[in-house]
């Protein structure tokens, strides 16, 4: 076996293998097709709206994938996908990770038929290790076929890669597509006629409708760039890794409970109950920050608490409008995200947040949340406009006024679908109290 590396592109992970004379590509950007009759042409309008050159189809009883790829990067016509060859020889999911060289391995899965999206490539040791940790914190190494090398932490299993990628079980559906020219000889003659039609019956529209074409194409891959961008930015914040995906599923960006918790403690751990003759008051804490507030008692002074302030705050305080008689304070935190789990049954979960709360005589409140559409590629028609549609889950709040403080209060709260948001602490008559809430995510009943 050899291997060439092709990165035209430095940010991509695009790899050229070759077993038996055969060259395989890896590093695909796979992307769900929703058009059963119509694949073909749905994966020739994203190719060309995103500016790829090649396909590979992979369909299931339930849904159809194309791995997208640019000849910019190595690959060319009649090369094989790697994840597209193995994920037809395993009848049921796999995940696969073999060594290449030194420092350098293989990663290929699939997930109820579908090959995964950004686990197909060819990376380090270390990251191949990161990947496979993973998936299984997300749950997708459950039941399926798992092949790694020594030092993973897993069974090692027989993986013969010489052997599944060998001349005989190769299959010419496992091959890239050319999507530009990749159109039947009836196909072809079909469209010439039609553009020559055009050009001589209405050339100016044509020239106008190729400028609106190459506007969308721009759009699109604007668009794609943007989510890129987004999905770095989220995964600088991540304990796991995500993909493009999770940027549909607002779970996924939130902190889990007990992260949550624990950032707002430890910064709670920082407010006094008293500065330069200032009382506390209540705080918040979303997440993103704790906000505190403080009330003037006896003779204490803005001054007073400001130059007391610096010894405790990073950012300066604000005087409310109260006539200088209260005083807020800012922690800014930074708690990790990153964890895109399947979502449970609406009922299971309700019942499962209901009974922690009414363990501890609390009685919490529960509102549906109308959950915000998210937007659907066109589908068979390429002049469709983009659609947005209700997510495909429940949204719902819960609010719960505790006898505890929330470390103790949340300890052992469902984690599945839910995350809270806020945690509320107040001091009155020399009593505290305290308020946690949160958002659940379920699957409708």
């Amino acid at each position: 076996m050899e291997a060439e590396i092709t990165r035209s592109d430095p940010a991509s992970w695009v790899r050229i293998l070759t077993y038996h004379g055969r060259k395989f590509v890896t590093g695909l950007y796979w992307h769900p097709l929703s058009s059963p009759q119509k694949f073909m042409k749905e994966a020739r309008a994203y190719g060309k709206q995103n500016d790829l050159d090649f396909v590979a189809i992979r369909e299931t009883p339930t849904k159809i994938q194309a791995g997208f790829v640019s000849k910019k990067l190595g690959a060319v016509k009649g090369m094989y996908s790697l994840a597209r060859a193995l994920a037809g020889q395993f009848e049921s999911d796999f995940v696969a990770c073999w060594k290449i060289d030194d420092d350098c391995y293989a990663v290929v899965g699939t997930s109820e038929g579908a090959i995964i999206p950004g686990v197909d490539l060819v990376t380090t040791l270390a990251e191949a290790k990161q990947r496979i940790v993973g998936l299984q914190n997300r749950g997708l190494l459950k039941g399926v076929q798992l092949f790694v090398p020594e030092g993973f932490g897993f069974d090692v299993r027989p993986f013969d890669i010489e052997e599944l990628l060998a001349p005989e079980r190769l299959r010419n559906e496992f091959k890239l597509r050319q999507l530009t020219f990749g159109l039947s000889r009836k196909e072809l003659a079909s469209a010439s006629m039609l553009a020559g039609a055009i050009v001589s019956a209405a050339g100016v529209y044509h020239l106008w409708n190729m400028h609106q074409e190459e506007q969308a194409r721009q759009a699109a891959i604007a668009a794609e760039q943007r989510r890129q961008e987004e999905l770095k930015a989220k995964n600088a914040q991540a304990k796991d890794p995500l993909d493009l995906a999770a940027l549909d599923h607002p779970w996924a960006s939130l902190p889990d409970t007990v992260d949550m918790v624990r950032a707002c403690s430890k910064a709670e751990r920082v407010l006094p109950l008293s500065i330069a003759g200032w009382l506390f008051e209540s705080s918040k804490c979303d997440g993103q920050a704790l906000a505190a507030t403080y009330h003037r008692t006896g003779t204490a002074t803005a001054k007073q608490f400001t130059e007391a302030a610096v010894e405790l705050f990073e950012e300066p305080p604000a005087f409310l409008i109260d006539n200088g008689n209260t005083v807020g304070v800012r922690v800014a935190l930074k708690v990790a995200i990153g964890r895109n789990e399947a979502l449970p049954n609406q009922g299971e979960v309700l019942r499962e947040v209901s009974s922690h709360f009414y363990m501890q005589g609390v009685e919490p409140q529960f509102a549906p949340v109308q959950a915000g559409p998210i937007q659907k590629l066109p589908g068979n028609d390429e002049n469709q406009p983009a659609q947005t549609v209700m997510p495909p889950w429940a949204k719902l709040s819960f609010k719960a006024e505790t006898k505890l403080p929330p470390a103790l209060a949340l300890e052992g709260l469902p984690d599945l679908g839910v995350r809270t948001t806020l945690l509320e602490t107040n001091l009155k008559n020399s009593q505290f109290t305290w308020s946690v809430a949160g958002e659940i995510y379920a699957k409708p009943q």
